[in-house]
């Protein structure tokens, strides 16, 4: 049998690489070419881990074209006489409250550099100008459209017909993109709906609201005509 050899004498006389070998200095070609390599990669990890931090901090809703907050609220609707009575002083105080101050222009660092307005606002600002159109016409007599005034006198609201025009196909689309899916029961007997007095789950407008006037452009109040 062969006798086990001292492992201490084996490690005392073992030797890894030469001396000379192992502090031998690297070749300088190799050694830039390395650090260039390594400068490249460190800059490409820095700028993916910055796109990826930026995009955590905007919301998922926001980079899908929703703001937060989103809301989720539990509602019944019932007719707001106030909004739709003939223009007087009481109701143009009644759509001016549903605007932010601001108007709806806003700028935000991450999701509106550029001023940018919020597209509800304008939407409700058109609708507006269709319930002015509806009531001078109801007040005037038959006229062409190229004999329409450009301008409401009392309200200031622009009822131009092209403006007008606008807002009927800019709301078709915007009910269209939201596409409101909100269950309407019929009445029984009539097999009709007025949509007033069942629950609806809707966004939280005043969120939205106070959304708007916190990254407000200006302190413009009322709503645009």
């Amino acid at each position: 049998m062969m006798k086990p050899e001292n492992n201490e004498e084996n490690e005392e006389n073992e030797t890894l690489l030469p001396l000379s070998y192992t502090y031998r200095d690297i070749p300088k070609t190799v050694s830039s070419y390395s650090r260039w390599a390594i400068l490249a990669l460190s800059f490409i990890l820095a700028v993916t881990a910055g796109y990826w931090i930026g995009r955590q901090q905007i919301p998922a809703q926001a980079r899908n074209g929703l703001l937060v907050p989103p809301g989720s609220t539990h509602q019944k609707w019932h007719h707001n006489l106030t909004f739709t009575q003939k223009p007087d002083d009481e109701a143009e105080a009644a759509w001016g409250s549903i605007i932010p101050v601001g108007r709806g222009f806003i700028t935000h660092p991450q999701l509106a550099p550029d001023v940018s307005n919020i597209a509800v606002f304008h939407q409700i600002h058109c609708l507006h100008a269709i319930y002015i159109a509806y009531y001078d016409a109801l007040a005037s007599a038959a006229m062409d459209l190229d004999e329409v005034p450009d301008f409401d006198n009392t309200t200031g609201t622009r009822t131009a017909p092209f403006h007008i025009r606008h807002c009927f196909d800019y709301i078709r689309q915007a009910l269209m993109c939201h596409a409101d899916t909100n269950l309407e029961v019929l009445d029984p007997v009539k097999h009709t709906t007025n949509g007033w007095n069942q629950t609806k789950t809707c966004r939280d407008y005043s969120q939205v609201k106070d959304f708007a006037e916190k990254y407000a452009n200006s302190s413009d109040t009322g709503i645009v005509t």
